[in-house]
């Protein structure tokens, strides 16, 4: 009795740790990404404001695309955060979309 209890309870816990493998750390790892994404979205709207409030001439759009693109690299880099220039650059683009959609609600 007690054998086929052993052999039971080694089941259950060969079907538990299969189970977390298959399913547990892939979750993880994408709960993981999207938190490390948001952060990434937080900086680029922080350094968009930031650069629009340095700097608050109309026309110098490109200068402050070249400030926050060089500053996100840094802290990027710093924080062992890989992510493309395209990425990067889309980001920003949408930072600055939803800062001007939220200037003129």
């Amino acid at each position: 009795m007690d054998n086929i209890l052993l052999k039971v309870i080694e089941l259950v816990v060969i079907i538990a740790v299969t189970l977390i493998m298959r399913y547990g750390i892939p979750l993880l790892k994408t709960w993981a990404e999207e938190m490390k994404l948001t952060g990434v979205m937080k900086w680029v709207a922080k350094a968009v404001e930031a650069a629009e409030q340095m700097n608050k001439e109309a026309g110098s759009g490109a200068e402050k695309k070249a400030i926050v693109t060089e500053f996100l690299k840094e802290i990027l880099a710093a924080k062992n955060i890989s992510i493309s220039d395209a990425q990067l650059e889309t980001l920003i683009e949408a930072a600055v979309f939803a800062m001007n959609n939220s200037k003129g609600a």
